[in-house]
């Protein structure tokens, strides 16, 4: 079975921050370094699902650190994906190229970093992988489900039974993090087509202002993937808006358009066929297009007889002779004319009376 993904993508700087630290891939593009997000929404359609990948980031960091290493790691993944086009996605390659080109560019004792969660859609199978508390949902049946998880201290805590007066979960994985520090952990997941209808990748900005069952009731909403991003983002702003807002939909669809690309053109082919049949039978077609027999012509004399069309022309004698367009007279008497088809049936019949020349 053949899939096409419709695809939508939104991100904006929300209510409270002056800069955008999020950034995103989305149909082979990212923000630049220093951006206001898209208040426009992005769409696309991708018909071929071999190998596209879309993703979100979300920087962190301050004074423009966190739009740094957004834009470092969507690039890197904007760049890895150039470089490969022959070859799938390695998450762990590209992570650890990525963590390593935003490390670099630290300060001893200096912190920035990203999240990280994308999808990619293989020929038979959706890949995700995330790294940090931005979040990879999939939906069907009006029906919810975070696949990605997150990478903070809430789970420890809640399994430690530590009273936490934090409103905001720590990270415990992010990419920044340099090697002798910890060895990145990635999670990753594998996925059929029919499994759901749309997947929805966001920041943290979003999953902050809405809970799942309210993603999930807009989410179930008869809209195409552009409404819905919008929905989500202008819900998430209503609500407050305190942090950067990034949203990709992504619908999956069977292609059943791939049966009217295989059979269009033979329906085009046959159609032809049939015009060209009916263009050379009309032109075949018998059809007498001049005679200007009188009722009798006289020996000697000559009168116009024309047609068109796959025809025999037949005498029942030789009192006359038929040459260029014309009949001439030989000698008195009576002659028949037949003209057949190649299977012998009477098209035209006539008979010629001659009368001796008078003169």
């Amino acid at each position: 079975m053949k899939y096409i993904i419709n695809g939508a993508c939104k991100s904006v700087i929300g209510n409270v921050r002056e800069n955008n630290e999020d950034n995103y891939y989305f149909d082979f593009k990212t923000l630049k370094e220093d951006n206001e997000g898209n208040n426009k929404i992005k769409i696309t359609q991708f018909e071929n699902t071999d190998n596209v990948v879309c993703s979100v980031f979300d920087g962190m960091g301050g004074e423009a650190k966190g739009e740094r290493a957004s834009y470092l790691a969507s690039s890197t993944l904007k760049q890895y994906i150039q470089e490969n086009t022959n070859s799938k996605l390695i998450w762990e390659e590209y992570i650890e190229t990525a963590n390593e080109k935003i490390c670099k560019e630290m300060l001893p004792n200096q912190r920035m970093g990203t999240t990280m969660a994308a999808v990619q859609f293989l020929e038979n199978s959706i890949n995700i992988c995330n790294i940090g508390d931005s979040r990879i949902y999939g939906f069907k049946n009006k029906k919810l489900e975070q696949l990605s998880e997150d990478h903070t201290d809430a789970k420890i805590q809640e399994k430690l039974n530590i009273n936490n007066t934090r409103t905001k979960a720590r990270l415990t994985q992010h990419l920044g993090i340099r090697k002798n520090e910890m060895i990145l952990n990635p999670y990753k997941n594998k996925y059929d087509y029919t499994k759901f209808e749309k997947i929805l990748l966001c920041t943290d900005g979003l999953t902050d202002m809405l809970t799942d069952k309210e993603i999930e009731h807009i989410m179930s909403k008869k809209l195409d993937s552009k409404d819905i991003v919008d929905a989500l983002v202008e819900k998430a702003l209503e609500k407050g808006g305190t942090d950067n807002i990034t949203v990709i939909v992504l619908e999956i669809k069977e292609e059943k358009r791939q049966f009217y690309k295989m059979i269009l053109p033979i329906i085009v082919t046959i159609m032809i066929v049939f015009i060209v049949i009916a263009i050379m039978m009309r032109n075949n077609r018998f059809e007498v297009i001049k005679n200007e027999y009188s009722g009798s012509i006289m020996a000697g004399q000559s009168f116009g007889f024309e047609y068109k069309g796959n025809a025999n022309v037949d005498f029942s004698n030789e009192k006359v002779e038929y040459k260029d367009g014309k009949i001439t007279a030989k000698e008195e008497g009576t002659t028949v004319m037949t003209i057949t088809d190649n299977n012998e049936n009477v098209l035209f019949q006539q008979t010629i009376k001659i009368f001796p020349n008078q003169e």
